[in-house]
């Protein structure tokens, strides 16, 4: 499966952590207040998300809360921007504006301004990484490059997961969700650290049982996970100290062998304050080790360092942002008999300098222009240059356009990588393997109507060269190179009406055309890529909230997401909650997912024959919260 996403051949932020929301908090905001939320991620500093000129929805921790979702990438799926497919017990194949594959490489996903893809092939194992949902204050999903601000892989899409801070959650909660399947248990703690600060525990653990495959028989992929961690913020005179770290392990169930063995912490420290002349500046710092053993196909050790910093200097005219960062990540493989990575260990770096300018062209016309200059190890300088223009119709209406250059710079996987895992190769590395290039373009408007109706519509085109491919018919063994060009173009649109004070509907449609081929004279016929990822046409989702008493509520998500083959065709997924306030502090819920539908696959496998995943049955929870 990995070997094929690479060739396509058929061998054998400075996020800002804090809380936005005060009182009320996300679960007591109106439709109205929800639209006019503060996020981060579209232009490095806070400001309202109506007037945001970007693709971005924001998934709330009310929105979280009323799901049936039960780690981090099923809470993915109620942003109707991101494509998320599970493929087995515990991996998920998640992307926005296509290319999604398990080895997915144009999204950047942060946790609290904490980069969690690996540099191994520039994207997330989701297995190894998850939050506790319930200390989730909203997950800024922007679909569309974020280059200028976040670096290279930000190609596709940003997903910015920001936790509460540790103030607002203060007290104990309990948590226990069990089904035939497994289950998850999560126990927090929150206490004042003296005048001026807060500490907040935390431990997590999953336990996943064996999916099926298509014929019935297990895919031997059951797991367990331990996780445990902490955050501590300070407010200290003019400026605000958050010190966090995780720590987990995961891969230990006696009745798995196979599952791959994960281990892991990290530690992260930022402050934020103001200088004599009132600017806002922050610097951030963090350590993230990542150890996994996947058997047969990656045993992968990287210690990653990185720091960062920005400033708001106060100008005459308009809003300048400006920072610079390191990241050292140094990533050691153990060989085997299908995988081998030359050199096993190597060093890498990442360098940043960046400016971004906003201003006023004329009333109600805004303009935002900034570049991001990176150095990496493999390929040098890229140039991540962006220029957004927003017109400001109304407290109420934003009409945006963006124009971006976004790069995907090499990974390890495209680099270093050799197949099996001794001589004779079929695959011997991409020695000539470059960034890839994207030129993107969008067009978007966002509106509401008092506190009964908000909507957002985008336009989208990306221009793609040098994608990653092996050369075709060349002999063994072959080299990853830069060979693919084309271009990906669609619509995503979502909106959410408040029918009446206890009932709120919300739906999202994404429709998607890529068109890819060979550059330079290549195989003019190909013009299918299924190592560039397995995608659908077209998905829709809805969504239901109904408060049916003061202590009770139903929630109902429908989602269709299109077919990728005849073996892995569309499927509607029906999932639903129903919860009860027992008593101040004790809610009751049954979690259901896929209703009314059997079994279905969501992903197609790209390995040999294009076998399909795992079958994902129907599944009922019974979840019990003490939260005091």
């Amino acid at each position: 499966m990995i070997v094929a996403s690479l060739l396509g051949c058929s061998t054998a932020a400075l996020a800002d952590s804090t809380s936005t929301a005060t009182a009320p908090e996300l679960a007591e905001l109106t439709l109205e207040q929800l639209s006019n939320l503060e996020v981060t991620s579209v232009s490095g500093r806070s400001e309202n998300l109506q007037s945001a000129a970007a693709s971005i929805y924001v998934i709330t921790a009310q929105e979280i809360r009323r799901s049936a979702a039960t780690n981090l990438p099923e809470a993915l799926r109620l942003a109707p921007n991101l494509q998320v497919a599970q493929t087995s017990a515990g991996q998920f194949a998640i992307s926005a504006r296509g290319f999604q594959d398990l080895i997915a490489n144009k999204l950047l996903v942060m946790v609290d301004g904490r980069t969690i893809y690996s540099p191994l092939f520039a994207g997330v194992f989701w297995d190894a990484n998850d939050v506790v949902l319930e200390d989730i204050d909203r997950i800024e999903v922007i679909s569309g490059p974020g280059g200028t601000l976040w670096g290279a892989n930000a190609v596709n899409g940003v997903i910015n997961v920001v936790t509460r801070s540790a103030a607002q959650s203060e007290g104990t909660l309990l948590s226990v969700t069990r089904s035939a399947q497994g289950g998850r248990e999560v126990a927090r703690w929150g206490t004042r650290l003296g005048d001026d600060g807060h500490l907040r525990m935390y431990g997590l653990a999953v336990d996943r049982d064996d999916t099926q495959l298509p014929d019935g028989t297990s895919q031997q992929d059951s797991s367990s996970r331990l996780q445990a961690g902490f955050r501590a913020d300070w407010l200290l005179g003019q400026g605000a100290l958050t010190v966090q770290g995780d720590a987990y392990r995961g891969g230990d169930d006696p009745a798995n062998a196979r599952a791959p063995k994960l281990r892991g912490r990290n530690l992260l420290t930022r402050w934020r304050s103001t200088l004599g002349d009132g600017s806002a500046y922050t610097v951030q710092a963090y350590y993230d080790l990542a150890d996994r053993d996947d058997i047969d196909l990656f045993r992968n050790r990287v210690e990653t360092r990185d720091v960062q910093f920005s400033h708001e200097p106060a100008v005459a005219v308009g809003k300048l942002l400006w920072g610079a960062g390191y990241r050292t990540a140094k990533d050691a493989n153990v060989a085997n008999a299908l995988v081998l990575f030359v050199p096993s260990e190597r060093e890498l770096s990442w360098s940043n300098l960046f400016a971004q300018y906003q201003w006023t062209l004329v009333p109600k016309l805004q303009a935002t222009a900034g570049i991001k200059l990176e150095r990496n190890s493999y390929t040098g300088v890229e140039k991540l240059p962006s220029l957004r223009l927003a017109w400001l119709h109304s407290a109420d209406a934003t009409t945006w356009a963006a124009a971006s250059r976004a790069v995907r710079a090499p990974a390890r996987i495209d680099k270093d990588f050799y197949f099996p895992g001794q001589a004779p190769f079929l695959i011997a590395g991409g020695p000539n393997f470059q960034s890839e290039v994207a030129n993107v373009y969008e067009l978007g408007h966002r509106g509401q109507r008092g506190g009964q109706l908000s909507w957002s519509a985008t336009l989208f085109r990306a221009d793609y060269k040098g994608l990653r491919s092996g050369v075709p018919g060349q002999p063994p063994p072959n080299t990853v190179e830069n060979l693919v060009e084309g271009h990906v173009q669609g619509l995503e649109t979502w909106g959410t009406w408040q029918a009446a004070p206890s009932f709120r509907l919300s739906g999202g449609y994404l429709r998607l055309h890529k068109s890819l081929r060979f550059c330079c004279g290549l195989d003019a016929s190909r013009t299918e890529f299924p190592n560039l990822g397995v995608d659908p046409r077209e998905q829709w989702s809805l969504r239901a909230a109904f408060d049916v008493s003061r202590d009770g509520e139903i929630d109902v998500m429908v989602r269709r997401v299109g077919g990728l083959s005849e073996s892995v065709p569309a499927y509607v997924a029906v999932d639903a909650r129903a919860a009860w306030r027992v008593t101040t502090g004790v809610r009751l819920a049954v979690l259901g997912r896929n209703l009314f539908d059997r079994r279905h696959v969501e992903y197609l496998s790209t390995g040999a024959g294009g076998a399909p995943n795992s079958e994902l049955s129907r599944r009922l929870m019974l979840q019990i919260t003490f939260d005091m």
